[in-house]
């Protein structure tokens, strides 16, 4: 498996950049309009400029779920630097300053246990660490509620394995909306968010999916900062949160993985750590949509001063 998200530190990626010829290369991406709960994840350098790190998608107007990797301490020591604060930005273009909510990076972000051992995998040239047997999501929790956005549902468990042919499953997410090659940079990024409609997705194990390229034109679908993207099964039911690129057969650049959201260990751990942050339960299927879950009794609420612990 390869990080959709471009590398930062010491890491590498090994999924090496296509010649710049083919950069003429779309993914299979169209303009988004629809999925308003879908958010870009913003750093900000040294100079102030806010800058993409990833995607994301709004859970509850106090929590964003995106990929682990994207808010580790590697995306908050990118090249520039990094203030306290980040930005989750709504929005068709998530470079419009209109529509940011701020977290900061030391109090409001939380990745799986596991993130740190997917990352090191990665660039493990042993072969002894499986990128499949990890676990690559994370939390945001900006500091004042989303508004006017109805937050995505989490799935039930294993809502993916049966799946009906009927069931539609689309990404959405701010990346790169073309091949990178060596020229990529991240001024080529527009901001926009785009939606791809996925055909084929293969259910790897109980922790992850990967899907190949569409049927009619062999195109792949996530680009650089996609990672933390929704999967959507239907209209607001997150079954997948995209993280990188894995091998595909010889018609396709590359296949992109997501981690499975309808995984029983990982609603628990989004479920838990959300209960212990803000003291409230998630909306799944179960949840009309639109309507708030109710607030547990004795909690201190979305505005209370209970911290959540980074990186646990």
């Amino acid at each position: 498996m390869r990080l959709a998200a471009k590398p930062v530190g010491a890491v590498l990626l090994f999924l090496g950049f296509q010649s710049a010829a083919a950069q003429s290369m779309p993914l299979a991406k169209t303009i988004d309009r629809e999925h308003h709960s879908v958010v870009a994840i913003l750093r900000v350098d040294s100079s102030g400029q806010p800058l993409m790190v990833g995607s994301g998608v709004v859970i509850h107007p106090r929590v964003v779920l995106t990929a682990g990797h994207v808010i580790l301490d590697e995306a908050r020591e990118a090249p520039g630097g990094a203030r306290a604060e980040g930005f989750v930005a709504l929005g068709e273009n998530a470079l419009d300053p209109d529509a940011r909510y701020q977290f900061r990076w030391l109090d409001d972000v939380v990745s799986h246990p596991e993130t740190g051992a997917f990352w090191e995998s990665l660039a493990d040239t042993t072969g002894l660490m499986d990128p499949w047997a990890f676990a690559d999501i994370g939390l945001v929790f900006p500091r004042t509620p989303i508004e006017n956005r109805i937050p995505a549902r989490l799935p039930s468990p294993h809502a993916l394995m049966p799946r009906s042919v009927d069931d539609s499953l689309v990404g959405a997410g701010y990346g790169y909306h073309m091949v990178p090659d060596s020229t990529f940079g991240d001024e080529l990024v527009d901001g926009l968010r785009r939606k791809w409609s996925v055909q084929r997705a293969t259910l790897v194990n109980d922790l992850w999916l990967s899907a190949s390229c569409d049927s009619v034109r062999s195109l792949t679908y996530i680009g650089p900062f996609d990672s933390g993207a929704p999967l959507f099964m239907g209209d607001d039911v997150v079954v997948g949160i995209w993280s990188g690129w894995a091998p595909a057969e010889e018609t396709c650049p590359f296949s992109s993985a997501a981690v499975r959201i309808d995984s029983p260990a990982v609603l628990e751990w989004i479920r838990g750590r959300v209960r212990e942050r803000l003291g409230v339960e998630l909306m799944d299927v179960d949840t009309p949509s639109g309507e708030t879950p109710q607030r547990e009794s004795g909690s201190t609420g979305a505005t209370g001063s209970r911290q959540a612990s980074s990186h646990n």
